[in-house]
This record gives C-alpha cells, sequence and structure tokens, in this order.
C-alpha cells in the first residue's frame, strides 16, 4: 500500500501541459542511433520530404568522433566510420543552420533557431561543441548550460513515455530534480531565447532561440 501511495504521488507531481513545439531527440534501440524532430509527447516525428529536412545540415559525436548520418523515412541515422553502428555510447548531436525564422506571431520575435540533443554520459563531455546544454548529474538531477555557464533562470519540461509531461524551474545553479515513476524513454527539454541579435545567411534576427534535449531511458 505505501508503495502504490508513492506511485501516486509522483504520477499527481506530473501535470499534463500544452502540446510542445518541435525539438531533436535522440533514441538508441536495436543496435541503432537514431535521431528524431517532432514533438516525441504527441508521439510525431517529422519525415523525409516533409519537416524533418529543414534539419538540413546536423553535425553528430560520440567519443569526440564525428558520426556519419543517413537520411531515412522519418529519421536521421547516426553511425560511426564504415557504417558501423553506434549504442551504448554517449552521443551529442546539432543542427546550427536553419533559416531565420518570423515568429513574431507567438510574442518570440525573429529568431535564429539553433537546436541540440543528447543521450548518454560522458566524461568529456565538456569539451563537446554544443551551447545549450542538458547534462545527467546522477540520482535523477540534471545541471543546464548555455556556453559553459548554468542557465540561471530556465525550465525544465520532461516528456515522459506515457504522454504525461511535467515543467520544473532550475535553481540559481542551473540544476533540478526530476521523478521518471515509468519505464521507458523521457525526454527532458529546455528552450531559451537569449537576447543577442544578428543575422545570418543574410537576414536580419532579434534573438536566439535555443532549444536542447536529454534523453533518459529509465529500466
Amino acid at each position: 500500500m505505501k508503495k502504490l501511495n508513492i506511485i501516486a504521488a509522483l504520477i499527481s507531481a506530473l501535470t499534463a501541459l500544452p502540446a510542445s513545439a518541435h525539438f531533436m531527440w535522440l533514441e538508441q534501440a536495436d543496435g541503432q542511433t537514431k535521431l528524431y524532430f517532432g514533438e516525441y509527447d504527441n508521439g510525431l516525428r517529422e519525415k523525409t520530404g516533409g519537416r524533418l529536412d529543414t534539419i538540413a545540415a546536423p553535425e553528430a559525436l560520440a567519443n569526440l568522433t564525428k558520426l556519419e548520418i543517413q537520411r531515412k523515412e522519418n529519421y536521421l541515422l547516426l553511425e560511426a566510420a564504415k557504417h558501423q553502428p553506434v549504442v551504448n555510447q554517449a552521443v551529442v548531436a546539432h543542427e546550427l543552420t536553419m533559416k531565420v525564422k518570423d515568429l513574431r506571431k507567438n510574442n518570440i520575435g525573429i529568431v535564429k533557431p539553433m537546436y541540440y540533443a543528447r543521450i548518454g554520459d560522458d566524461k568529456n563531455a565538456a569539451a563537446l561543441p554544443v551551447g545549450l546544454d542538458i547534462q545527467s548529474i546522477g540520482d535523477h538531477k540534471v545541471r543546464v548550460s548555455l556556453d559553459g555557464r548554468p542557465l540561471l533562470k530556465g525550465k525544465l519540461h520532461i516528456y515522459a513515455p506515457n504522454q504525461w509531461s511535467q515543467e520544473l524551474d532550475l535553481n540559481e545553479s542551473g540544476e533540478v530534480s526530476f521523478v521518471s515513476p515509468w519505464k521507458g524513454l523521457y525526454v527532458l527539454e529546455v528552450v531559451h531565447v537569449q537576447p543577442t541579435a544578428g543575422s545570418y545567411q543574410g537576414d536580419a534576427y532579434e534573438a536566439i532561440r535555443h532549444v536542447s534535449t536529454l534523453s533518459i531511458v529509465q529500466p
């Protein structure tokens, strides 16, 4: 009975949130590492020939080694040299070449989108070229950083395998603890709009919109 009460309390702590925007995330299963673009919480995986093509020039690393990327129907397959599978390894990926977007109708402004994704732990994580990064620091706790510095004000969104969601505030160190009461893949997401103006490919923007995820499997 006590165990059931604990589970009930954990479930009640999860709040159904509005539908999320698109992000990239990584999955490792069946001896493969796959990069998806869409909405994990809504079961949406964009396809080649559609919005997956906006992830036009992604890069991915495992153990500081650049991975090969093959475009499939609704994901990007990440492999080592000579098409060797990458599994049970820490992998990071990013897409930094997306065009400037006018998101004024969403009260965000004209922004340069930057997408990042991570799966697994890596002792060399600090050396990886990730702008907005979510790193596991053990015991169901993560640290979020932007350009190597803690993200002091932000929110962590947690998307559970059964489509439940939770939103948590980061503390003064950019850290937060979370729960994962169900088995399966959890995708943790942080969105940060950095008020840095500039231009990309001739298009001016008012800010950089960073979107980062960390994939964690609860056995």
